[in-house]
């Protein structure tokens, strides 16, 4: 599997982690609204005209469902709709009372890491696993050794130049070498040995093409990499 590859399935991993992460969120935000205004049309019904009693707001926790949030809830009222600002989970304004300009909404202030704890997260879990457990995969794969395939180089039939270029080349962390440290260490006392490195890396190409599953990039000319097939 080329590195590109393996990339992208890590970036979609991540991204459908990620995703399923932030929509645990959003379910888990709606149902606690669900459940304050079930709470409060609940609570309406049953005090239609004495809203504003010591009791109202034991009776309105009382109805709500999830008791993580429950003893948190409380009830606000506000003169007109339209005047109602709340942060976190709430309810729609509601009149107390028919043509009332007085509307109670119950809210309750919870964090956004208590939001995300409330929610069902197997699936965006199972997909954070998945996705560290690609990574690492994936870093062994990228930093796999060429130490396979190096023994055979040793049955091979390599000039003493190419092997001295081999060497370069496998003593390099990052296996790639450019076109001056090669011709300074190859020929150091040669003004211009660009056609002598080409040369050379085209006969070593063919060598490794042929009998071995390395090979040879260049990039401009400028410097050449050596990578496993």
């Amino acid at each position: 599997m080329k590195r590109w590859h393996a990339l992208i399935i890590l970036l979609l991993f991540g991204t459908a982690s990620l995703w399923t992460a932030v929509r645990d969120y959003e379910v888990a935000q709606r149902e606690i609204a669900d459940d304050l205004t079930r709470a409060l049309l609940m609570t309406q019904s049953e005090r239609p005209d004495n809203w504003l009693s010591t009791d109202t707001i034991r009776q309105f926790r009382s109805h709500i469902r999830q008791p993580q949030f429950r003893d948190h809830a409380v009830l606000s009222f506000s003169i007109g709709s339209n005047t109602v600002v709340a942060s976190g989970p709430h309810t729609p304004a509601l009149a107390i009372a028919p043509d009332s300009p007085v509307h109670a909404y119950g809210q309750v202030s919870l964090s956004a890491f208590q939001i995300w704890r409330m929610g069902n997260h197997r699936l965006s879990l199972a997909l954070s696993l998945l996705t560290l457990l690609w990574m690492a995969l994936s870093l062994r794969l990228t930093r796999r050794s060429l130490s396979p395939v190096v023994p055979k180089l040793d049955d091979m039939m390599l000039t003493p130049m190419q092997r001295q270029l081999m060497d370069m080349f496998l003593a390099s962390p990052s296996r790639e070498l450019t076109k001056d440290e090669i011709c300074t260490a190859l020929w150091p006392r040669k003004d211009d040995p660009s056609d002598t490195l080409y040369a050379l890396i085209s006969r070593l190409k063919t060598v490794l093409t042929s009998q071995t599953s390395l090979r040879i990039v260049s990039h401009r000319g400028r410097s050449y990499r050596l990578v496993a097939d």
